[in-house]
């Protein structure tokens, strides 16, 4: 019962997953991890936490499992098992009555949570590689393999393309949205990074060669005044954000860090997460200033990086953030 309740009254809740087969919850602030869950016969592609703080949700091979956080088991609660290869795009809606799910199969689905079955289902020609619902949460964004960016609008059941490239080798790695829901982003594997309008999908309003390889992860900050991207280069770099143009901020990096998985802001956009193939989630601080005197290390070293959590025994790369204050009513 005490450690129910303690789950309960947390303010903050990191959770990390990865190549390990397993699921870490951590507390950020004095980087205890008070939680270790099982995600046997499949690497975790990618995991959210649920609205009230009490589920995590984690999409692997053929399948997705629902985690009870403040049930003693370190064993999923729930598994839906419809699914012909990676569930790759995951994703709760706010109220908590439905997730959403994207995979290699193309298939795009909405569960129910109360019934876990699958109530509406979308085929695309190519695997989904990224998904992320709308903030008013009646349509879905949707980057693909065969580098598509689309919308489902949920209340028209009608997709519409927002970009489509001929290029056989190019591929939509990541998508994002921003809170104010004015801007669309989308990373690509040749490490370029898109921007549209909501207003008009013509053509994007910023293209941005971010890195040299292979793009992994973007994601505005809730502000909206930022943009983040990761690589396979070994950084994740931090972008000032206007409505046409990025500049350059932050290079994120360490020595030790190798592909950059995955990043998510903390909801004042003060600090990031990010995580890395070395086995580590490392946190920033966006807020400092990138003038570094000539004594110190390297842009981006140990000026911008405050903690690192340190546990996982293969790559990290997927990890969620859950701010309690965030997700009141």
């Amino acid at each position: 019962y005490n450690e129910y309740k303690s789950y309960l009254s947390m303010e903050f809740i990191l959770a990390t997953a990865g190549f390990d087969y397993t699921i870490r919850l951590w507390e950020p602030h004095n980087v205890k991890c008070f939680k270790k869950l099982s995600h046997q016969d499949s690497q975790v592609n990618q995991i959210d936490i649920s609205p009230d703080g009490r589920i995590v949700v984690a999409a692997g091979y053929q399948q997705l499992r629902l985690y009870d956080i403040t049930s003693p088991s370190p064993y999923a609660s729930t598994t839906y098992e419809k699914f012909e290869k990676n569930v790759t795009a995951i994703g709760f809606q706010k109220l908590n009555q439905w997730i959403f799910t994207g995979g290699e199969d193309g298939q795009v689905c909405i569960w129910d949570l109360r019934t876990a079955t699958c109530q509406r289902k979308l085929k695309v020609p190519s695997a989904v590689n990224s998904a992320v619902l709308h903030p008013d949460q009646t349509s879905l964004i949707m980057g693909q393999d065969n580098m598509t960016c689309s919308v489902w609008d949920l209340r028209q059941d009608q997709e519409q393309t927002i970009f489509k490239n001929s290029r056989k080798d190019c591929s939509f790695q990541s998508v994002s949205i921003n809170q104010v829901a004015s801007h669309i982003c989308a990373l690509d594997n040749k490490g370029v990074l898109r921007v549209w309008s909501v207003n008009s999908y013509d053509a994007p309003v910023i293209t941005k060669q971010c890195h040299v390889t292979r793009g992994l992860k973007t994601a505005f900050s809730p502000d909206c005044s930022q943009i983040v991207t990761t690589s396979a280069d070994k950084t994740a770099v931090l972008w000032q954000f206007d409505e046409t143009d990025i500049t350059k901020e932050h290079v994120l990096f360490t020595p030790e860090q190798k592909w950059v998985w995955d990043a998510c802001f903390s909801a004042d956009s003060q600090f990031l997460f990010t995580g890395s193939s070395d086995g580590t989630v490392r946190l920033w601080d966006t807020r400092t200033p990138n003038k570094p005197a000539k004594s110190q290390l390297p842009e981006g070293h140990s000026r911008l990086l405050k903690k690192e959590y340190a546990a996982h025994q293969k790559a990290v790369v997927s990890i969620c953030f859950w701010d309690k204050e965030s997700h009141k009513a």
